[in-house]
C-alpha cells in the first residue's frame, strides 16, 4: 500500500467550474474531477492554456471564487492548490441593510 502524501482527503466530486484568468483573457470551462479542503484535481481544458496562477469559480458546492496555483499539470489535468478564499458573492450582512 502506497503512503499517502496529501494533507487533505480528497472526494470524488465531478462539477462544472470555470477558470479565471486564463493566458489570453479569455475564461474557460472545466471539470473538477476531485476536490479537498487543500486543493483539487481538474480536468477537461488544454492545460497549456492556464497560468500558474488563477481564480476558480465552481459551479456547484463551494460558493465564491478560490485562488488556485498549480502545482503539476499531465497530458489532460491540472494539480491545484487552494492558496486562500476569496469572499463569496453572497456577502454576509446584506439581507440585514435591504431590511
Amino acid at each position: 500500500m502506497a503512503n499517502e502524501r496529501r494533507d487533505h482527503i480528497r472526494v470524488e466530486w465531478q462539477s462544472r467550474a470555470t477558470i479565471y484568468g486564463c493566458n489570453d483573457g479569455r475564461n474557460r470551462h472545466c471539470v473538477v474531477k476531485d476536490l479537498s479542503d487543500g486543493g483539487a484535481r481538474i480536468t477537461g481544458i488544454a492545460v497549456s492554456d492556464v497560468p500558474e496562477n488563477f481564480m476558480l469559480r465552481f459551479a456547484r458546492g463551494p460558493r465564491g471564487l478560490r485562488r488556485c496555483k498549480v502545482l503539476w499539470r499531465s497530458v489532460d489535468a491540472l494539480g491545484v492548490e487552494f492558496v486562500d478564499s476569496v469572499a463569496s458573492t453572497h456577502k454576509p450582512g446584506a439581507s440585514r441593510a435591504a431590511r
